[in-house]
């Protein structure tokens, strides 16, 4: 399915302009709620998305390496007479230091981390707040059929009775 550019022009100006207002809540809830029903599940999907938290990375890298370490510390006591373990053990050592000054020397990586996970609170909040619109429209939406179709069984009754 093909999209017009005019289109996309649009909807990425409106995703932009959103971002900007995604730090007041007062101006978010105004632009959204001048969005068409369409564009409010377009905004909810593409915020959505299925990014994961850099936290939730960055535990589970802890964790293995937690356990590697450990592993790698209890077969060194068992066999620290042993040449090719003791090797391992050094060198595992060396690495794990060498990446601790990676990490120290080049600050980049971390902050851009930070700005991601910034960015995604953005994005939660906007998907948040896009999510009680859309509820709040469908409940009237819902609200409006049923009368609907309410009315037109009231004069279906009427017309039998006459």
């Amino acid at each position: 399915m093909k999209i017009p550019k005019i289109e996309l022009e649009n909807f990425s100006n409106l995703v932009t302009g959103l971002i900007e207002q995604s730090d007041n809540i007062e101006a978010l809830c105004y632009a959204l709620n001048r969005l068409t029903l369409e564009e409010l599940e377009r905004v909810k999907t593409y915020f959505s998305g299925s990014a994961t938290r850099v936290l939730a990375v960055r535990q589970r890298e802890i964790v293995m390496g937690t356990f590697l370490s450990g592993m790698l510390i209890f077969l060194f006591n068992m066999y620290q007479s042993n040449l090719i373990v003791f090797f391992f053990w050094v060198l595992f050592s060396v690495t794990c230091v060498l990446e601790f000054l990676r990490l120290l020397i080049a600050k980049k990586p971390i902050h851009k981390h930070i700005s991601l996970a910034f960015d995604r609170t953005k994005y939660d909040r906007i998907v948040s707040i896009t999510d009680i619109i859309l509820s709040k429209r469908y409940e009237n939406e819902l609200q409006k059929t049923i009368e609907k179709f309410s009315l037109s069984e009231d004069v279906k009754s009427l017309k039998d009775t006459l």
